[in-house]
């Protein structure tokens, strides 16, 4: 369908996905249009590489000029360039649509699960790329290995993350399906843990039969998936195919480990990215290897190689009296996870600032919430990131802040990052950790401090 294709509109197309779906569509020699509601690094990258015409918010003009339009889950239905396209009868696609057709010819590598999926779609990227298979990479975020979030070769290899919301992964028929773990998350859409599970079942039933399934074996639901094709099982604590054993975290946070495969010791691996759950991001990245019949050692070596991620565990600033660090985290394990390394860097007090990522999540998780916090001395709250939402009722940081408070919890509230920043500057302890965390435009606060 796309051979036919002269000009796209991208809807939203500064959205990290949306903007490497430009450069691949580019590549392809299709005229790319776009519009956003703000103008952001991704559009700005984009224009200085001459990939997208851009209009601000809307423009009746790309519709009228456009042969397809693609739109981000973000956009509501009644989006006036949708409704302007419906009327002309424009093909209209969702990004989760288009990339499946992007790559209906290649061998998917497909990286779900509720967290996780950036780093493992990193790690295994790295790996690839070090192994001299020059990919195809989808990222949700920017690989710092190649300064972008999207890298296009002839290779009939395609690594992309599947994102669960709205069943966006269910576009992709995959060689290599890879489940992290199946938590609570986007309830908004699933409703209840059994259909985001039946989601997932659905997921890797669309994996081709000589294919692969990586699966987390210590993952509760994860494990109860029902697999017809190739099955590789990774797991620290449960039995699995690959297992990290002894495992040792040094004084700086930095993890090593022994890898087994079928019972048999495969060598002793250092990562390079802090924190335990990397441990099972590296686990999946060596499953996949061993599908595709990449060596050992290859794998070491490229997940030596990882620099990491942009927004995962970055360090903003660092010197004697504190310590800045952002990371993308938004849901209540992933926060938890974080806090938990920020434990093992030794600083004498942790400061979490949080912008949490919809009215939705913040409700539907709300108990979670009230406990990932735990590892903080402090938690100070922004104003909850709308998203593609509007208020709920009752729904607000500022009540999250109250109730943390009154659990015991050192909770404050600030209505603005401008504020929020200047308390960090005026805080006068020493060796005080910041861990400025979100998935929202909070990275503006955290950035500032560069």
């Amino acid at each position: 369908m796309l051979e036919t294709i002269k000009t796209a509109y991208l809807i939203g197309v500064g959205g990290i996905s949306m903007s490497a779906i430009a450069r691949f569509l580019q590549a392809s020699g299709i005229e790319v249009l776009g519009s956003d509601i703000t103008y952001n690094n991704e559009i700005k990258e984009l224009l200085k590489d001459n990939i997208i015409k851009f209009k601000l918010k809307s423009s009746k003009e790309f519709v009228k000029r456009c042969d397809i339009v693609i739109y981000t889950s973000a956009i509501s239905k009644n989006n006036s360039d949708i409704l302007y396209a419906k009327k002309l009868k424009k093909p209209i696609f969702s990004r989760a649509e288009i990339l499946g057709k992007l790559t209906k010819d290649k061998r998917n590598i497909s990286i779900a699960g509720t967290h996780g999926k950036t780093t493992t779609t990193g790690l295994i990227s790295s790996v690839l790329l070090s192994s001299g298979l020059e990919p195809n990479i989808h990222i949700g975020g920017i690989l710092k290995n190649i300064n972008s979030n999207v890298h296009i070769s002839k290779s009939d290899l395609f690594i992309t993350e599947a994102c669960e919301y709205k069943d966006s992964f269910l576009s992709f028929k995959n060689y290599i399906s890879v489940v992290l773990n199946i938590k609570p998350d986007h309830l908004d859409y699933f409703k209840t843990i059994e259909n985001e599970f039946s989601s997932f079942q659905k997921f890797v039933d669309n994996t081709v039969e000589n294919g692969y399934v990586i699966l987390n074996n210590d993952d509760k639901l994860a494990q109860k998936l029902k697999i017809k094709c190739n099955k590789i099982t990774y797991a620290i604590e449960n039995d699995a195919d690959l297992k990290a054993c002894h495992i040792s975290i040094s004084d700086n946070g930095h993890i090593s480990f022994d890898v087994y495969y079928k019972g048999k010791k495969q060598g002793r691996i250092k990562l390079p990215c802090l924190g335990l759950h990397n441990v099972y991001n590296a686990l999946a990245c060596f499953g996949v290897g061993l599908a595709l019949g990449i060596s050992f050692s290859l794998i070491k070596k490229g997940i030596r190689s990882f620099k990491g991620i942009s927004r995962r565990f970055e360090i903003i600033k660092k010197n004697k009296k504190k310590m800045i660090v952002h990371d993308y985290a938004h849901h209540p394990d992933e926060i938890k996870a974080v806090l938990n390394l920020c434990r093992f860097l030794k600083y004498k007090k942790i400061i979490a600032i949080f912008q949490p990522h919809t009215y939705s999540r913040t409700r539907d998780l709300y108990q979670q919430f009230l406990s990932c916090f735990a590892p903080a001395d402090e938690v100070w709250l922004l104003p909850i990131y709308p998203a593609r939402e509007k208020p709920i009722k009752g729904v607000s940081s500022y009540n999250l802040a109250k109730a943390l408070s009154k659990d015991g919890k050192n909770a404050k509230y600030f209505s603005n990052f401008e504020k929020c920043k200047q308390a960090i500057k005026d805080y006068k302890e020493n060796g005080v950790l910041f861990a400025i965390l979100g998935a929202g435009d909070i990275e503006k606060l955290a950035y500032s401090f560069q």
